[in-house]
């Protein structure tokens, strides 16, 4: 059985079962996410887990918004790495370090390899003296020092002598050198002045048009990425969008797709039915909403949360009607 530690939105973490993961988020996670830390500020990569957390419902257990930090079979290290995270420890660097031991008796053996000698030196101990043998080792040393010393000091003459050689004539050309180049760097400041100048006149025209090409680009990414809210509805929406409305709350989940199809403003400006409210008849009545987005809503909204019925969704985009609309008034009084 595996199991993986979950990152919640209220920034709780909790180890259980993967079995919790829809079938479909369960497809997406794998072993790879044991080195890979998630980016727990994005809006991506939230999954549904079914996880009570102190709440009950009466048709099962509720599904919640978390990310997946790490995946392993080994239920007690999990538990350990969740201790270390929340103590602020990146879980994801650590590698275990195997401690080796030479093998004793591979060593003992080269040791004696080491220590025995070969024929040759058997044939030398046998025809030399100890004495003579020692001589011969302190000539053979000597011989190295003198003829290392010999080539030192050549070496340091000839660098000497080279150097001094080449100094006069260095010391010109570098002097010449750098009156060139403070010639050249001269010639640049005055230019540069000019350039810079230049380019501070051109400066907003150029800002204008960078923004221009971003606010087109991101409209291709948004266009680019749509998709249908309802199959067979022509009603479409960015997927990045619609993928992070991912709670288990019917009332906020609907009310932002609300926000998401027709925006703060026109919920702000209409009504649900387009007729005069009782309560307000010196008040002029409000655009319908349009019809064709408004089935698109509810045919989503009930295949999302099949316990909940037509009314109850009609229910919340008026109240998210009236919440735009107090929410505008409001922000008019303070600008006054």
């Amino acid at each position: 059985m595996a199991f993986a530690i979950y990152y919640f939105k209220d920034e709780t973490v909790e180890v259980g079962e993967t079995d919790w993961m829809s079938a479909e988020d369960q497809q997406h996670t794998s072993s790879e996410m044991t080195t890979l830390r998630p980016r727990l500020e994005d809006e991506d990569g939230w999954i549904n887990v079914k996880w009570d957390k102190g709440r009950k419902r009466k048709h099962g257990p509720a599904f919640f918004p978390a990310k997946v930090l790490m995946i392993s079979d080994n239920y007690s290290d999990l538990c350990q790495k969740r201790e270390e995270f929340i103590k602020g420890v990146d879980i994801w660097n650590q590698t275990l370090k195997r401690k080796t031991k030479p093998n004793s008796r591979w060593m003992k053996d080269m040791e004696n390899k080491d220590e025995r000698p070969t024929n040759q030196q058997k044939s030398k101990k046998a025809t030399c003296t100890p004495k003579e043998a020692s001589d011969q080792i302190i000539e053979g040393l000597k011989k190295e020092l003198m003829a290392k010393q010999a080539s030192l000091e050549s070496n340091t003459e000839k660098e000497e002598s080279s150097d001094e050689d080449l100094l006069p004539r260095n010391w010109s050309k570098a002097q010449q050198k750098i009156k060139e180049l403070k010639r050249e760097n001269k010639r640049l400041k005055e230019g540069n002045v000019k350039e810079i100048l230049d380019a501070m006149r051109e400066l907003p025209v150029v800002v204008a048009k960078m923004k221009e090409v971003i606010e087109n680009f991101n409209l291709k990414l948004v266009s680019d990425d749509l998709v249908c809210l309802l199959p067979g509805s022509n009603v479409e929406v960015p997927r990045r969008k619609l993928n992070s409305l991912r709670t288990a709350n019917p009332s906020v989940d609907i009310g932002d797709l609300a926000v998401l199809v027709y925006g703060r403003e026109t919920l702000s400006c209409s009504s649900l039915t387009g007729r005069q409210s009782g309560a307000h008849k010196d008040l002029e009545s409000k655009p319908q909403l349009d019809n064709t987005k408004l089935d698109a809503i509810i045919g989503h909204a009930l295949s999302k949360f099949p316990d909940i019925s037509v009314q109850d969704v009609r229910r919340i985009i008026r109240k998210k009607c009236n919440n735009e609309s107090y929410t505008k008034q409001a922000t008019a009084k303070k600008t006054m």
